[in-house]
Order: structure tokens, then C-alpha cells, then sequence
């Protein structure tokens, strides 16, 4: 939505609060303390914000349970917010966010963003891709600083290695369905024994996202030699097939993992020109935004689906 379009369709507090009421009730009130559906009023005053049950005799905000519930700012800061996240490609910073909306604390804009994220990741993939897939893996992290390249000049050793050779930038998997376009990324943490992108992490990946006897697109990394034919681990059936970057990319077959690439390629420059660095702990729900974003590129469905994600908390 643009602004126009933003401030035609929530030009109060009170439409903005009835957005909500009809996104998240679907016409029946549902009492958070008993579970009655009957005998609920809405109460006209603070823009129809409150209800009461007849039934427990209590009072509630029709915002409770949701990331608004304990909010002291205007609903239509935090619907907008959510619009600015959606319809930026790339993402917008916390420090834009505090100026489009006016916000005097740089911590609230943060946290703020930071509950939309964690909304994003709440969106179930389980079982969802079918038919063919595309799965790789990218490396987020600085770039060598320069006190660094003038190590390596002296010593002539890497200092921040590219790709799997590096030890300083965190791996993510990633797995795009041709038919739709979706993503979905993990953060590959270490495991107790401080090994990452391990055969089992990959699969366990796959085996989450992927329906039985997918096809697999990969390139010729042996840690996805789990999903090979005849391989007990792959109780799934998922067929294989790789392609070696060493000698092509695509030759017009469709074999090639070149959907996945262009989304890193999307992710770094998100990384490297809105947010600059992004620490290992929150990590995992940039990617759920990034990933967020490109499942729901047309604005509106991606606005709506974001609000059933947030009221449903």
C-alpha cells in the first residue's frame, strides 16, 4: 500500500482497531478467561477497543494475545510499520522506521521491528514444498576488515576465507520451490561437536519443508550425499540430482540451482546496504523476514497474512 492507500483505508484509530477485530474474530468474540462465545458486548468508548462477557463478568481488549496487547502507541504506527517492512524489498532499517514514524526512542523502533520478525517466523512450512527444489547454502558475515588484508599481504595466509572455507561467517540453508517461488532458510547452528552443515543438518532441513519423493536440486557438496539413492537416511525417497558448478550452471534443462543463488544474492545486499551486520543471535529471524517477504511479494496478501500471523500469537 502507499501512504494514499494506507490512510484511505485506516483514517482513525477506531478503523484501525476494527481491522483488527475482523482479521482476528472473524465475527464471534471469544473470551480469553472462559471460553464463551456467547454474550460478549463491545464497548463503544476508547475507540471500541474493550469488550466484556456476560458470562465470567469480565472486561478484556480486544488486542489481548496479540504483539499489540501492552502497546502504548497508536495501532495505525504499528499497521504501518508492518506495510513500510512489506513493501520495502530490501528491508528498512530501525533507524529509518524511528523517522518514518516519529518515534523518539531508538530501542522501541528496534523492538518493534524485532516482534514483527519474530510474527514472520511463526509461518508454517512443515510439508509444503512438492515437485522440484532447489537447496543451497550461503555464509553471512563481515568483510575482511582492512587491518586483516594487510595480515594476509604479510603472511600470505587467508585470514577471512570465502564460502565453506570460512570460519568466521555463519552458514545458512536454504531451499526454494520452483513451482511457487518460496524460500525458507535455516540457520545452521553448531552442533555438540562444533561441526556445521553436517549430512544430518541438511536433511533434517529437507525432511521439514519437503513432501516424500521431491526432487532435489543441489550442487556437489557431499554433505548432501544423505539424500543419494539407496541411502538408509533418506526415508523420504527424495531424488537427487546434482550439478557440478566446476564445469556448468545451466545448459536450458532445467538443471540448475540457480533460483536459490538469486535469493542470496537478495539477502546479502539486504544485509550489506540496510542492516550492515547482523549477530549470530538474531540472525534466524532476519531470514525469517527475508524469506517472509519474497512468499508474499504482492503487498496485499503479504500485509493481510502478517496481521493473521500477529493476531493469532
Amino acid at each position: 500500500m502507499t501512504i494514499f492507500d494506507f490512510n484511505k483505508r485506516f483514517p482513525t484509530k477506531k478503523s484501525a482497531i476494527d481491522f483488527i477485530i475482523r482479521v482476528k474474530y472473524n465475527g464471534t468474540y471469544v473470551c480469553p478467561f472462559c471460553g464463551c462465545v456467547h454474550n460478549i458486548y463491545r464497548d463503544n468508548t476508547n475507540n471500541g477497543k474493550d469488550l466484556y462477557c456476560n458470562n465470567c463478568k469480565s472486561h478484556f481488549s480486544v488486542l489481548k494475545g496479540t504483539i499489540f496487547e501492552n502497546t502504548h502507541l497508536d495501532i495505525r504506527m504499528w499497521l504501518y510499520a508492518m506495510n513500510l517492512v512489506m513493501v520495502a524489498k530490501k528491508g528498512i532499517s530501525a533507524c529509518q522506521l524511528q523517522r518514518e514514524l516519529g518515534m523518539k526512542s531508538y530501542k522501541g523502533a528496534w523492538r518493534m521491528l524485532h516482534l514483527i520478525r519474530e510474527i514472520m517466523g511463526k509461518e508454517e512450512y512443515k510439508d509444503c514444498f512438492e515437485a522440484i527444489v532447489e537447496v543451497d547454502e550461503t555464509y553471512v558475515g563481515g568483510k575482511p576488515r582492512k587491518e586483516n588484508v594487510h595480515f594476509e599481504r604479510e603472511t600470505n595466509e587467508k585470514f577471512n576465507k570465502r564460502g565453506r572455507g570460512s570460519s568466521s561467517k555463519t552458514p545458512v540453508i536454504g531451499v526454494k520451490e520452483r513451482n511457487s517461488g518460496r524460500v525458507h532458510c535455516v540457520v545452521a547452528t553448531a552442533n555438540a561437536d562444533g561441526q556445521k552443515l553436517t549430512g544430518k543438518q541438511l536433511l533434517k532441513v529437507l525432511d521439514n519443508v519437503c513432501k516424500a519423493g521431491t526432487t532435489v536440486m543441489t550442487d556437489q557438496y557431499s554433505g548432501y550425499n544423505v539424500i543419494d539413492e539407496g541411502r538408509a537416511e533418506n526415508t523420504k525417497n527424495f531424488i537427487r540430482i546434482m550439478v557440478n558448478h566446476e564445469v556448468e550452471f545451466s545448459q536450458g534443462d532445467g538443471k540448475h540451482t540457480n533460483g536459490i543463488e538469486s535469493f542470496w544474492a537478495i539477502v546479502k545486499r539486504d544485509v550489506y546496504g540496510i542492516y550492515h551486520h547482523v549477530s549470530v543471535k538474531h540472525m534466524q529471524t532476519y531470514m525469517d523476514e527475508f524469506c517472509f517477504r519474497m512468499n508474499h511479494r504482492k503487498v496485499e496478501d503479504g500485509f493481510e497474512s502478517l496481521i493473521r500471523l500477529s493476531v493469532a500469537v
